[in-house]
């Protein structure tokens, strides 16, 4: 049996979309282009999806140059009973990007369809990102690295800036202080609307001077809400170091337990330490061969001046470094 079928009709590239700009902000205008080259077909019908958030700009629209407004329902925007001129077909409309549209890529899909069958012909997309307005949309970090000089963890009057300092974000963006250890994180995120975001900073250690130490929290964690700006500051001071240096006659013959002797120094060192904020470094030149031993040794020391320290009740928290030279 001979049954007659419809000629499939080729679009490939015959069938476009383009938008005018590839980025806007809310409020602004959007113009595209649809063009149909050589369809085949005797009338065309062409539906304009808009992106959500995206309205059609009432008397914009023309069909090869003559205007023509389109059926709107919904999202759509709907061209029927069009004529193709030469076998073409140019379409240019204009849509506003409203205060509803998300911020980022948004996609307008044209769809030629067959009127006789309503058949889908061909698809075409055009893709217009949408920027997020520092004003409305963004969350502001200000802050300053500071010379923490009483060691409180706030910046009180008379404690100067700390120029030339870096930060990072966990995104990897990198801020450093200027001369007065000012820093700004323009449109550090974009918040969820309804709940804010977290946003993280942390403080690189090794760019403070020589012979700084935190005195803040690092790194810091702030909730951003979008239209705010809210502020952090890292605080670092010199700090005095204190260091407990031993050797392998201080400890009991293959053991981790000192001496008689070097216990009454811990108790000194405790006294030591609590007459000013301090950083403790403990350093063990050891002559064991035994890589283990000299390890647990330098942590059972370490272990037991936490112990100690915490049962003073001290009025800071005692950072402690370890380092052991010598054993291989």
């Amino acid at each position: 049996n001979h049954i007659a079928i419809d000629p499939l009709i080729s679009t490939g590239d015959s069938f476009t979309k383009r938008a005018l700009v590839t980025q806007a902000h809310r409020g602004e205008r959007v113009p595209y282009v649809i063009e149909v080259d050589a369809t085949g077909l005797a009338l065309v019908r062409i539906v304009d999806v808009m992106p959500p958030g995206f309205d059609y700009v009432a008397g914009s629209a023309t069909v090869n140059g003559v205007a023509q407004e389109p059926v709107i329902a919904g999202r759509n925007l709907t061209f029927d009973g069009l004529v193709p001129v030469g076998g073409n077909i140019t379409i240019d409309l204009t849509l506003i990007a409203t205060v509803a549209v998300a911020i980022g890529p948004q996609v307008n899909v044209a769809q030629l369809i067959d009127p006789a069958t309503g058949l889908l012909v061909g698809t075409a997309r055009a893709t217009v990102t949408i920027l997020a307005e520092h004003v409305f949309d963004c969350g502001d970090v200000i802050g300053k690295v500071f010379d923490d000089r009483n060691r409180n963890g706030t910046q009180d009057e008379g404690e100067p800036g700390l120029a030339g300092v870096r930060l990072v974000t966990v995104k990897g963006v990198l801020i450093t202080t200027d001369k007065h250890g000012l820093f700004h994180v323009a449109c550090a995120d974009i918040p969820d609307a309804d709940i804010g975001s977290n946003f993280i900073l942390k403080l690189d250690t090794r760019t403070l001077p020589t012979g700084f130490k935190m005195t803040t929290e690092n790194p810091r964690i702030v909730r951003l809400t979008a239209g705010k700006m809210v502020k952090m500051n890292f605080g670092a001071s010199i700090t005095r170091l204190v260091r407990f240096d031993m050797t392998d006659e201080a400890f009991a013959a293959g053991s981790v337990e000192l001496k008689a002797q070097w216990l009454k120094a811990i108790d000194k060192l405790i006294g030591v330490l609590e007459t000013d904020k301090s950083t403790l470094r403990l350093t063990y030149f050891a002559k064991t061969k035994d890589r283990q031993l000299a390890t647990d040794r330098i942590a059972a020391v370490e272990k037991l001046i936490a112990k100690r320290w915490a049962e003073q009740g001290s009025a800071y928290e005692l950072p402690i470094e370890t380092r052991v030279m010598g054993a291989k």
